[in-house]
């Protein structure tokens, strides 16, 4: 079992607050089994969600869902305290990038004997995306959707012309030459944003994004040695100083950007900004609620010490698990095998094409949707192959921290790029030798 004093200590670190879940169990399904299932898929997703959840449960008489949505804040806060006070959701959507640490302190259950028995198999999937649902040799969760398409530039084609620009630029050289020409606004104020390199898709902080795009990795493969403190990790980090002070700094850009809308209305749906870097279901958002907008998309720019074979990040990527101390274990997992391999039915591949988003499903193609693929696949994927994949460590929520704080201190000024680097490396490196001291 996992050490008690870890776990709470990780709990009573991260919660703060508690978002209050609002749920919206089926009235009409009658069973001996509730399922208790925490998701995150909010906007115009619900009504998919709720689609796949009423299959679910047609297909599998005497289990029903009480379906709970619970906002992106604080949500590991919610799942580590209800595993330590013995009452989790028997199905949560779980970040494979917050794996390492729940695997390790066996806060969830390995799905391999539940696999082994209905002949769910590895090359059922993407290798680079189920390799990391894997954890010290378990299959502790299955993925759902891809971990990869997080980096990719969503652009408006007639700002960029307007600005003179005939395609959004390939290196961090080209793009801060053109990024005052797509910005609107003056005295100090934004009107619009051409570009925000502190907002990316996913939940991989910004600095590492960059990082990535430079070339460079952010920690060793065998996860034990931090490696920021370089010339390339300088590179990032003056390039998105650069990009903020021509926003007119940070403070104005955050205020601006905290102003847009959120989730469906996003700033290029509102033209607030010119390009947005975002993920693969922005093609969903801008379908629904941009018909008229006239887009492109591109790949994330490459810095000085990066290539343009390596653009975007493969971070991590949304899956399904069954939390330790879970009420019903063996029909939890009926709930995550229809969520992540269901193909026929209304189930895991439907759920992907209806938003027109890749599937690491190996017989599911996430773009066609009724007999016929998206015009825009071929691009999305071309851009999603020049992904790379990042490593993720144990200690991942509090290296995020450590990284964007150290980022916040260099945008206002109160440390160097070498100064932030050097300290943010010795913490974080000083949390991962704990770590590996307590797990090895």
């Amino acid at each position: 079992m996992f050490k008690k004093s870890t776990i709470l200590l990780f709990v009573f670190v991260m919660m703060l607050s508690v978002v209050p879940m609002a749920t919206a169990q089926d009235a009409e399904c009658e069973g001996d089994v509730t399922l208790t299932y925490w998701h995150h898929w909010g906007g115009n997703r619900i009504p998919l969600m709720e689609a796949q959840i009423a299959a679910f449960e047609e297909a599998n008489p005497g289990i029903c869902v009480d379906d709970v949505f619970l906002p992106w804040d604080n949500r590991l806060e919610n799942l580590l305290t209800s595993i330590a006070a013995e009452n989790p959701p028997d199905v949560t959507m779980f970040g494979r990038q917050d794996l390492p640490f729940f695997a390790a302190t066996e806060s969830i259950i390995p799905l391999d004997d539940f696999m082994e028995a209905d002949g769910i198999t590895a090359d059922m999937f993407v290798p680079s995306e189920f390799v990391g649902n894997v954890y010290n040799g378990q299959t502790w969760m299955l993925p759902q959707p891809t971990g990869g398409a997080l980096n990719i530039v969503w652009y408006n084609a007639d700002h960029l012309a307007e600005a003179g620009i005939e395609e959004f630029p390939e290196t961090w050289e080209e793009t801060l030459e053109v990024l005052e020409a797509l910005r609107v606004g003056d005295g100090g104020f934004l009107d619009r944003v051409g570009f925000n390199p502190m907002a990316t898709g996913g939940s991989m902080p910004p600095f590492l994004v960059w990082l990535n795009a430079n070339g460079q990795d952010w920690i060793s493969e065998d996860l034990r040695t931090v490696t920021i403190n370089n010339e390339p990790a300088v590179e990032a980090l003056e390039f998105m100083k650069a990009a903020v002070e021509i926003n007119f700094g940070i403070e104005e850009l955050n205020a601006f950007w905290d102003s847009t809308g959120e989730f469906d209305q996003l700033p290029i749906v509102l033209e607030l900004a010119s390009a947005e870097m975002n993920g693969s279901w922005t093609l969903f958002q801008l379908e629904e609620h941009a018909e008229t907008l006239n887009y492109g998309v591109a790949p994330i720019p490459y810095g000085p010490s990066g290539s343009a074979d390596r653009r975007g990040s493969t971070w991590g990527g949304w899956g399904y698990m069954v939390p330790q101390n879970a009420a019903h274990p063996e029909e939890a997992w009926e709930l995550v095998k229809w969520l992540t391999t269901e193909i026929e039915d209304v189930g895991a591949c439907w759920f992907l094409q209806q938003q027109q988003r890749p599937s690491p499903l190996v017989d599911c193609d996430g773009y066609l949707k009724d007999g016929e693929t998206h015009p825009r696949a071929e691009t999305i994927l071309g851009v999603a192959a020049l992904d790379n994949t990042a490593n993720i460590s144990p200690v991942q929520p509090q290296a995020d921290e450590i990284i964007n704080r150290m980022v916040d201190d260099v945008m206002f000024g109160d440390k160097t790029p070498q100064e932030a680097l050097a300290d943010a490396e010795a913490e974080i490196q000083a949390l991962l030798n704990e770590f590996w001291a307590d797990f090895g």
